[in-house]
C-alpha cells in the first residue's frame, strides 16, 4: 500500500470496508508458523458490538491495539465502543470511556475517548493512549484518572511544553523507556516524536517531508510510519510500510530489514526479506520483535532474521500458529513470560500466541 497505507487500514477498518495493498505484492515464499507455538481466543465472541462480562461473551467492536502488565491485566484499546477495555480473571469490564465519542477528561467511565488506538504501559503502571481523532497523548492512571500527556488538542506540528505541544490527528505508534520518557509515531507529520519525563516534546527523527531516506535525525525521511518499539540500548525501530528502520539513541536512521520498493512475503535475512504493511510491534524480552502484517504475525530476530511467527490468510482459526488465522490484526503486545497478544480487529476478538 502507498501513501496512507495505515491510516486507510485504520479507517478501512473504523467504517467496516477492507482494503488492500494498492501496490503489488509479491509473495515469493510460503511462510510458515513457528513450530510449538498455539494461537487461541482471550476473550471476544466475535459480535461487533458492546459487552462486558464473561471473556467468551464479551463483545469489541474494532479493538485495535492491547497492552499487557505484569500480573498479567490486559487493557484493549475498542475504537468503535469509544472506551479502554480491560481482562482480568476471565472477565472483561469497561477500564475508561463512557462510549460516547468525545475527548473529555475525567475518571474511568466519565472520561471520553474518540476512536483509541495504540497503547504502551510505563514501568509505572500508567497507561498511554493515541487516538485517530484526537491529537494528544493520553494518560490513564492505575486508578482510571485520564489526563493529558501532550499535546495542545490541535491538528498540528509543534514541539515544546507538552501542554504547548502539536501532534497530527493520526499517530500510529507509542512505545516507553526504562526511564518513563514516552515516543510517538506522529504519522501525519512524518516524525518520531519524544515526551521527557520533564513534559518537553521534542523530535527525535523525520522532517515533515514523506519520502525514504536514512540519515541523521531531521535529514531522515519515512514514508509511512506505524508501530514502534524501543531496546534495552534505547535503539527505537519504527515500522515503515514495508520495512522496519532502526534509529540509535544518537539519532542516526538506517534500514533495519525489509524492502520500502518491494512488497510480500518472504521470510530470511534482514536484507532479502520481504513484508507487505507493518501495522504495529511489540518487543519480547530477548529483544524479538513481532510486527503485525497484514494477517500474519512476524518475527524478527535482534540480528535481523524474519520469519513467519504465526498466521497465513485472512479468517478466524485457533489453534498451531501455521495454521492459525487472523483477520487484520493490528496492535501486540508480550508478557513476560513470552507469549505475544493481538488485537485481532476484523475478528473483534483478543488472541493470545503462547508456546505449548
Amino acid at each position: 500500500m502507498k501513501g496512507k497505507i495505515v491510516v486507510v487500514f485504520l479507517l478501512a477498518t473504523l467504517t467496516g470496508v477492507s482494503c488492500r495493498k494498492d501496490g503489488k505484492v509479491n509473495p515469493v515464499s510460503v511462510p510458515q508458523g513457528e513450530k510449538g507455538w498455539i494461537v487461541s481466543t482471550v476473550a471476544g465472541s466475535g459480535l461487533p458490538f458492546f459487552a462486558n462480562g464473561p471473556a467468551s461473551t464479551a463483545e469489541f467492536r474494532t479493538p485495535l491495539d492491547v497492552a499487557v502488565t505484569a500480573d498479567g491485566i490486559i487493557y484493549v484499546a475498542d475504537a468503535l465502543n469509544h472506551r479502554i477495555r480491560k481482562i482480568q480473571g476471565g472477565q472483561v469490564y469497561t477500564f475508561a470511556g463512557t462510549g460516547i465519542q468525545d475527548t473529555t477528561g475525567g475518571i474511568g467511565a466519565a472520561a471520553g475517548f474518540a476512536l483509541p488506538s495504540y497503547l504502551v504501559l510505563d514501568a509505572n503502571g500508567n497507561l498511554f493512549s493515541l487516538d485517530v481523532q484526537d491529537p494528544r497523548v493520553r494518560k490513564i492512571s492505575p486508578a482510571g484518572f485520564v489526563s493529558v500527556a501532550a499535546g495542545n488538542g490541535l491538528n498540528g506540528f509543534a514541539d515544546g511544553r507538552a501542554d504547548m505541544a502539536q501532534f497530527g490527528n493520526e499517530c500510529l505508534g507509542i512505545a516507553a523507556d526504562e526511564q518513563g520518557n514516552i515516543y510517538v509515531v506522529d504519522w501525519r507529520n512524518r516524525r518520531i516524536r519524544k515526551i521527557s519525563i520533564t513534559g518537553e516534546v521534542t523530535t527525535i527523527a523525520g522532517n515533515g517531508t514523506s519520502g525514504f531516506v536514512n540519515g541523521f535525525g531531521d535529514t531522515a525521511e519515512f514514508s509511512n510510519p506505524a508501530g514502534l518499539v524501543i531496546d534495552k540500548q534505547g535503539n527505537l525501530f519504527v515500522g515503515d510500510q514495508n520495512c522496519i528502520r532502526k534509529i540509535t539513541p544518537d539519532r542516526m536512521v538506517s534500514t533495519f530489514c525489509g524492502n520500502i520498493s518491494v512488497a510480500g512475503y518472504k521470510d530470511g535475512p534482514a536484507d532479502v526479506a520481504l513484508f507487505s504493511s507493518i501495522n504495529d510491534m511489540v518487543m519480547d524480552e530477548q529483544e524479538n520483535i513481532y510486527a503485525s502484517d497484514e494477517n500474519r504475525i512476524r518475527k524478527i530476530t535482534p540480528q535481523g532474521l524474519v520469519s513467519t511467527f504465526a498466521g497465513s490468510t485472512a479468517g478466524y482459526k485457533d489453534g498451531d500458529a501455521a495454521s492459525a488465522r487472523f483477520n487484520g490484526p493490528v496492535g501486540l503486545a508480550a508478557d513476560k513470560q513470552g507469549n505475544i497478544y493481538v488485537a485481532d480487529d476484523h475478528n473483534n476478538r483478543i488472541r493470545k500466541i503462547s508456546f505449548q
